[in-house]
């Protein structure tokens, strides 16, 4: 896959033929933006157009747990599905501030695709004034309807509530996919090995929306291999209380060093509140029974 940086401030653009682009910020690359993509994929080579970063990045507002995907995840999820193109427009003040007609005859006009793809929902330019009945005077547009499961709208603000009240069982239906996140693995306290349970604290890549602080079940990814695993979201109740949580993963049958290792933790399921315990033992106690039950229940991959 190309990837190619656009910059409203220094365009440089080449047209390719035949090229059928679908526009969107596509965060979570979920089971709706999959349909757009997927019908551009059956009419030519085709070329997805997204941002760096959130609008809220160059807004300068709270950018803490509010992005499903980073645009690596998307690089990757999009490579898979079989874009070729990959045009990545630099966030900015400027970019939002672009009236529609400037960023058409800059941008889309440059590229000069054969038909562009979008949800009926896009907007862009300044003040959200872009339409898809406003691009279909420049170029042949699919405009394609919001996708539903089980009679509601697929969208990503949804999928990220279902993540914040932990229900990522239910994520899976929405995105097609298990919901993960990537990040690099750094020294902690060591609490978990002097357990017997050691841990690998991670470092997130991007801010991702993080589930409801919990106990979960699901795989690691560590290069070529996957394992099952536990995650925990937790400020460490019963060891040493903290301000705010950390995400931890226990991987089954692993045995190495994790430091400086970058892992992508997929949620599978919610399996109990954290809690205070009463002892380390009572702790210890209780993540054998969570082992034993994420051991039993995931299956081999």
């Amino acid at each position: 896959m190309k990837i190619i940086d656009v910059d409203i401030n220094d365009i440089k653009l080449e047209e390719v033929k035949n090229l059928h682009l679908c526009l969107g910020y596509f965060d979570g690359l979920h089971l709706g933006h999959q349909k757009i993509i997927n019908e551009a994929l059956k009419n030519g080579v085709t070329g997805v157009m997204t941002f760096d970063n959130p609008p809220n990045f160059a807004l300068g507002k709270n950018i803490v747990n509010c992005c499903l995907t980073s645009l690596y995840d998307k690089s990757v999820l999009l490579e898979d599905m079989g874009v070729k193109h990959l045009y990545i427009l630099r966030m900015s003040k400027k970019l939002l501030d672009t009236p529609r007609d400037v960023f058409v005859e800059k941008v889309l006009k440059a590229i000069n695709p054969a038909a562009i793809y979008v949800g009926d929902d896009y907007r862009f330019g300044k003040d959200a004034k872009g339409t898809p009945n406003y691009l279909s005077n420049f170029f042949e547009v699919h405009s394609m309807p919001l996708l539903q499961c089980k009679n509601r709208k697929i969208s990503s603000r949804y999928i990220k509530d279902l993540i914040s009240e932990g229900k990522v069982e239910q994520v899976s239906e929405y995105l097609g996919r298990n919901y993960s996140l990537v990040g690099l693995v750094v020294e902690g306290k060591g609490n978990g090995k002097k357990i017997g349970f050691p841990t690998a604290n991670l470092d997130l890549d991007y801010p991702y929306v993080l589930p409801k602080i919990g106990v979960y079940m699901g795989y690691v990814k560590v290069l070529s291999s996957t394992y099952k695993a536990i995650m925990c979201i937790s400020t460490h109740p019963t060891v040493m209380e903290l301000n705010k949580p950390l995400v931890e993963v226990h991987l089954l049958y692993y045995k190495g060093d994790l430091y400086g290792r970058e892992i992508e933790v997929e949620f599978v399921s919610f399996m109990r509140d954290v809690i205070k315990f009463d002892s380390i033992e009572d702790l210890q106690e209780q993540l054998k029974i969570d082992r034993e039950i994420a051991k039993d229940t995931l299956k081999n991959l």
